[in-house]
Parts: C-alpha cells; sequence; structure tokens
C-alpha cells in the first residue's frame, strides 16, 4: 500500500513538471514568477524522485535481519544515507541548493531559452562544496525530508504531521535495561500483572516516567542493546494496574539472582518507563 501510494505521489509529479508551461498563475505560490517556479520545482522534483529511488535501494540492506541484529537503525541508517547522499551528488552533480539559489538570482524577464543558458552559467558559478554538503544533508533526510521542503516553499500542500510513536491512552511502556556484575547466562525478565492487588494493598502510585542521570554512549546509539528488555520500544502494560516486575539470574556459582522483586509497580497513562538494574 505505501509503495503504491509513493508511485502514485511519483506520477503526480511527473506530471506537474510536464504541465508547468501550462500553469496558471493561481497554482504556483504567490509571489512567484513562472520562470522561477519552473526552475525550481523541477529541481526539487529531481532531488524527490533520487530520494525515493535511494530509499528503495537501500531498503532491502535496513531491512536485512542481520543488520538490524547488529545495529541500532536509526543511528546508522542516518550515516550511511549522508555518506552515500554526499557521493551522489558529487557523482552525478546533483546540486539542487545551486539551482534553486540561481533560478532565484536572475532576472524574471530573461526569454527561455537564454534564460536556460545563463541559468547553467549560474549553477556552475554558485555550486561549491558547501551548496553540495547541504544537498546531500537534504537528500539523506528522504523523501519525508525533501516534501517537507516543498511544503515549506508552498509547492506542495501540507500534510499530517508525522510524529514520534507514543503510547496510547490505554497503554503504558516499560523497559528494562540490565547491566551485569555477578550474573552469568541467560538473564529473564519477568513480568505478571496482579489484579486484583493482594489482600490489605492498595495499588501503589502510578510511574509516569523516568529520568536518566547520564547521556547514552554513541556505541548504544549505534549497535543493538543485547541487555535490554524490549530492545526496541517497550512492553506494554495496563496503566494503574499493579505489576510484579522481577529480573533474574544466575552467578558463576549457580546462586539465584533477583532484582526488583520487593515491590509491586503501577503505570500511568502514555507512561514510558526505563529501568536500569544491576544484576
Amino acid at each position: 500500500m505505501k509503495r503504491r501510494a509513493r508511485l502514485a505521489g511519483l506520477i503526480l509529479l511527473f506530471l506537474m513538471v510536464t504541465q508547468l508551461p501550462t500553469l496558471a498563475a493561481d497554482d504556483k505560490p504567490v509571489g512567484l514568477a513562472e520562470s522561477v517556479y519552473s526552475t525550481s520545482l523541477s529541481a526539487l522534483t529531481i532531488l524527490f524522485v533520487t530520494a525515493v529511488v535511494l530509499e528503495s535501494a537501500f531498503a532491502t540492506i535496513f531491512n536485512w535481519r542481520v543488520f538490524l541484529s547488529y545495529f541500532s537503525s536509526k543511528g546508522v541508517k542516518t550515516i550511511i544515507m549522508i555518506v552515500v547522499s554526499l557521493l551522489v551528488v558529487y557523482a552525478f552533480k546533483l546540486d539542487v541548493i545551486a539551482s534553486l539559489i540561481a533560478g532565484f538570482k536572475l532576472p524574471q524577464e530573461i526569454p527561455g531559452q537564454t534564460r536556460d543558458t545563463l541559468l547553467a552559467a549560474e549553477v556552475a558559478n554558485i555550486t561549491g562544496p558547501t551548496s553540495m554538503i547541504i544537498t546531500a544533508l537534504v537528500l539523506a533526510g528522504g523523501s519525508a525530508g525533501v516534501n517537507n521542503l516543498m511544503v515549506a516553499l508552498g509547492f506542495r500542500s501540507n500534510r499530517e504531521t508525522e510524529i514520534a510513536p507514543q503510547p496510547r491512552q490505554d497503554e503504558a511502556w516499560v523497559a528494562v535495561r540490565v547491566k551485569r556484575l555477578n550474573a552469568v547466562g541467560q538473564v529473564q525478565v519477568v513480568v505478571s500483572e496482579i489484579d486484583p492487588p493482594p489482600t490489605g494493598q492498595s495499588v501503589p502510585a502510578a510511574i509516569a516516567g523516568t529520568i536518566g542521570f547520564s547521556r547514552p554512549r554513541i556505541r548504544d546509539l549505534l549497535l543493538r542493546n543485547v541487555d535490554r528488555f524490549p530492545q526496541n520500544g517497550g512492553y506494554v502494560a495496563k496503566p494503574n494496574v499493579p505489576y510484579s516486575l522481577v529480573v533474574e539470574g544466575k552467578d558463576a556459582a549457580g546462586n539465584s539472582i533477583k532484582r526488583l522483586d520487593d515491590r509491586y509497580y503501577a503505570f500511568a497513562p502514555r507512561a514510558i518507563v526505563d529501568f536500569e538494574v544491576e544484576i
């Protein structure tokens, strides 16, 4: 479904480019001359199509089981896309930023063929490492980033803002990060819903979130953390319901080690809670 929608978007963009000479003044952002509009939209369309092609090309790698097992997709994917985008921009001279600046700098009353010649000369004069790096950064942001640029410039209408995933109102997300001290081998995380609460005990105060006291290491941002449950996102819990949360393992002598087993926990609606346990 997403691929069909993206293909439809590409077809629409190509149709827009081919129909540029026939567009009326009301069909372009207010204040832009026809020549500036045509040049800008053509440059952004090339950038958008290139971004879609790169996303499709690297989807095989980014969805590869080995890649997902060893690397954090958000951390490493950004580095890879920036490097590849720089190579594409320099190899194919895809300096869209220089094209946009040149299109706005040229006088608007210059006729078509003469303007194309002057535009090519102006782009060659403007292009350089700075404009290429900026183009590569926009390209690395993918089709969504290019779309945001087109929306900001008035070439496309705004769409629903994409936000970071958050728990629903009737959910809370819980995660446990383990730091091994004495435990060897497998460590188990046991989450049990206690409903109703044990006789004589009330529901504990709901935890709304946690605050860390140190920044994450670069390694944790780039590589998968095998000592976290779950590795991505959070375990879905019901809000305002007591839970028993136990982290258990064994030391080198085979003795059982348990943590977080001396109390019950409850979580507020839409809470995101990370426990850090030394075991």
